[in-house]
């Protein structure tokens, strides 16, 4: 599934809004709570939609969805013309799971206000997202003649590239977000990725530009960990996996991979069967996949009775798992 690729800048928003609030109010909201004087405010303006607004951002802040909702439909009805609320509206519906209201806002804001940067990038992404690529290519188009720098108007436009299958131009979209912003992180993670299918030498050096970005990024050690494993570097895999399990002792894939390679590229079994050990304890529950190949490696290791054991296990989580039966077969059982 296809992940929203940046949230709202609700920092951003508040700047906005100040510039539009008067002096006296902007000092009043320098006081320590600022939930009681908005109210004090609203209580004394009841009809100035900016400070509904700013209520709407502190429920945002404190996760109160449901009153941020209230919050920015009161300044809405107080005016409609203000395209950061819809921005609001818009994220706050997505986050309630309604995409289409999402999308709607998000055309509302775009009719009061067309050249806004943030409401052209987020309808891209939308219409990325719902696979509508030629209506997403539209806005993030319009994005780029409002600033012909705009990393993330590349980077969406990468996005949607790689949805569409035409690799080639995703990698160049992608290339250039980073010469916009050489900290553009998702650019480098995804190109990393492009170029591991092939399973280029590049694809490290764009993994490991994404480390200095991100250093501890989970997603990326493992991707880097995986082309490594496929190319042969087997070594220097697993001693990612275990940066990976310092960082994050549960990620199951990280022992799951580990054993591999000890099982199939080093051959040593009892390193393989602990790995398996720790992926089936921190893994799901029904970890059939790991438990045959933890029999696996117990059979190459001769100790063909917890052998069996796992691979009659693995056929009690999965019936149909044929690769246990065989197992067992080999075993004469």
């Amino acid at each position: 599934m296809k992940q929203w690729i940046f949230s709202l800048s609700l920092l951003c928003v508040i700047t906005s809004c100040d510039q539009k609030a008067n002096s006296s109010q902007k000092d009043e909201l320098q006081i320590s709570n600022p939930f009681d004087s908005v109210n004090s405010l609203i209580k004394e303006s009841p009809s100035e939609s900016i400070l509904y607004f700013k209520r709407a951002i502190i429920h945002y802040d404190n996760k109160d969805l449901s009153s941020s909702l209230s919050d920015v439909g009161r300044a809405l009805k107080l005016d409609s013309s203000n395209a950061d609320y819809y921005l609001l509206l818009s994220n706050l519906k997505l986050l309630s799971k309604q995409s289409r209201e999402s999308k709607d806002a998000l055309l509302k804001a775009y009719k009061v206000e067309p050249g806004n940067l943030e409401v052209l990038l987020r309808l891209g992404e939308i219409y990325m997202l719902v696979e509508e690529y030629e209506s997403s290519f539209r806005y993030l188009n319009e994005a780029l003649k409002v600033d012909i720098h705009s990393a993330m108007a590349y980077r969406l436009k990468g996005f949607n590239y790689k949805y569409a299958g035409d690799t080639v131009n995703a990698v160049s979209s992608f290339q250039t977000a980073i010469e916009q912003d050489p900290q553009d992180y998702d650019s480098y993670l995804q190109l990393g990725l492009l170029f591991s299918v092939p399973l280029k030498p590049i694809a490290i050096d764009y993994y490991n530009n994404a480390l200095k970005v991100r250093p501890t990024s989970l997603e990326t050690m493992y991707a880097k960990a995986m082309h490594l494993q496929q190319i042969g570097e087997s070594r220097s895999a697993i001693n990612l996996y275990n940066d990976m399990i310092k960082l994050n002792k549960a990620y199951f894939n990280a022992h799951y991979n580990k054993g591999f390679i000890y099982l199939e590229q080093l051959s040593r079994y009892d390193s393989s069967s602990q790995a398996f050990t720790d992926a089936i304890t921190n893994g799901p529950k029904d970890y059939f996949q790991a438990l045959y190949n933890r029999g696996l490696a117990r059979e190459r290791a001769k100790d063909f009775v917890k052998a069996e054991e796992d691979y009659r296990l693995a056929l009690q989580m999965n019936p149909q798992f044929d690769p246990a039966a065989q197992g067992l077969t080999r075993l004469g059982k």
